[in-house]
């Protein structure tokens, strides 16, 4: 990051709460200390821009009503002392939006007003806000509407952009989802553990001090009652602060061996202390946890391929015949899924890259009869259905069962696009021009 210290031409804060954040911000830099007389902020002079980046400003006012909104959605106490600590890290958050918002709009990445309406009625939904009264909220909670659509808008506009650049670069191949569903099996009937966490990554080795420090004290007001998830969402780096740090369901092969260890020694709702991983400090809550029991049939993931020759109602039932016995004839020989892909063809019904996969619990009973008699590799009988001749195959039938493939699959994708994603946030940095200016 290219850091230009200009000489600070002081002038006074137009009011109370921006003075109280502007020298929250020199004293957290070291420059100023803040002293309070009968309710009057005794201040020197100074300036209004807390930051400027490469041509966008972000004042001392956005990082006030950036940290009240912090501290109200997180429950954090509303205290001086509290506002100071916060302030190096809202700032650094904010400037970090601004590069995202920067990259978003070199790319032409938008974000609309139905994107905007959308994601506030999320919100009003998750938290018991009656419809169409965000606004209403945020105003009982004196916290300006602006400042926090202002981060809104930018987390939709990143995540857009990482949707778009980021995603579909990264290919997660069946070798690494049955690596994983190899150390699951391995571990069978051991713990498993609803987890969630907070990731406080460290980009500089200058941070490290500042970042450890932090991670402490949220760890010690997440103790004392401040909401987890909301925590998550306004300081957590991961990609899974959009659900308030939730990583869901995992067991011992999903994660580092250090990592399960110290689940194990929490219960239920219990906070663990900051862990340095190589991604940066993490925070981790146990919600709650379970053995993991043996499958039920129904429970098992099983791959499938299907063939519909779709049939006219004028069809006749000779025709019918006549067409069901080709279609025999032509599957009949299809040995693997290959294969029968390759019959598929041939019939004029294209198949997708990958076969369906589907719990055996989903299937209706018909089907379900079926492929419950299959061998994996063996096509089905034609079956006439009301719309035409349907063919069935199993791919795939695990021995034993585990998180779904496409769960396993959507864990990797979203370790793959955190790693990602940071990355492009550190060039961004990188090639940015940050000027601090407290």
């Amino acid at each position: 990051m290219q850091m230009t210290q200009y000489p600070l031409r002081f002038r006074l804060c137009s009011w109370v709460r921006d003075a109280v954040t502007c020298f929250a911000l020199l004293a957290s830099a070291g420059i100023a200390t803040v002293s309070l007389s009968g309710g009057t902020v005794l201040a020197q002079q100074v300036q209004r821009i807390a930051a400027v980046v490469n041509d966008e400003v972000i004042s001392i006012h956005d990082v006030t009503e950036r940290i009240d909104f912090v501290i109200v959605s997180s429950g954090l106490p509303k205290t001086l002392e509290q506002r100071q600590r916060l302030a190096p890290q809202v700032l650094r958050r904010l400037i970090d939006e601004t590069l995202q918002t920067q990259e978003a709009k070199r790319l032409n990445i938008q974000v609309g007003k139905r994107d905007l309406d959308a994601a506030v009625a999320s919100i009003e939904q998750s938290n018991g806000i009656p419809k169409g009264k965000f606004a209403d909220f945020l105003a009982q909670q004196n916290v300006s509407m602006p400042a926090v659509m202002s981060q809104i808008e930018a987390d939709l506009a990143w995540q857009k952009l990482l949707s778009r650049r980021v995603v579909p670069a990264i290919d997660i191949g069946e070798e690494e989802i049955d690596a994983v569903i190899a150390r699951i099996n391995a571990t069978k009937g051991a713990e498993q553990f609803r987890v969630s966490e907070i990731l406080l990554t460290i980009d500089d080795p200058s941070e490290q001090v500042q970042v450890s420090e932090l991670a402490a004290r949220l760890v010690e007001q997440l103790r004392g009652g401040a909401e987890f998830a909301a925590v998550a969402r306004q300081f957590s780096k991961s990609a899974t602060a959009a659900t308030g740090g939730d990583i869901g369901w995992i067991q011992e092969g999903q994660l580092d061996n250090r990592v399960i260890d110290i689940l194990k020694k929490l219960e239920p709702g219990g906070v663990s202390d900051a862990t340095e991983t190589p991604d940066g400090m993490v925070i981790y809550r146990l919600d709650d946890k379970r053995k993991s029991a043996a499958p039920g049939e129904d429970d098992r993931e099983i791959a499938l391929r299907q063939i519909l020759v779709q049939l006219d109602r004028a069809t006749s039932d000779a025709d019918a015949t006549v067409r069901m016995q080709q279609v025999s004839q032509l599957v009949s020989t299809a040995e693997g899924c290959p294969a029968f892909v390759e019959a598929a063809k041939q019939l004029g019904v294209p198949q997708g890259e990958n076969p369906t996969r589907i719990r055996a619990g989903d299937l209706n009973a018909t089907l379900r009869g079926i492929v419950d008699g299959l061998s994996v590799g063996k096509a089905s009988e034609p079956i006439r259905s009301p719309v035409g001749i349907q063919v069935v195959m199993v791919c795939e039938r695990p021995d034993t069962a585990g998180p779904p493939r496409d769960e396993i699959r959507e864990t990797l994708l979203r370790e793959r696009v955190d790693l990602h994603a940071r990355r492009y946030l550190r060039d961004l940095r990188r090639a940015a021009f940050v000027d601090v200016r407290v």
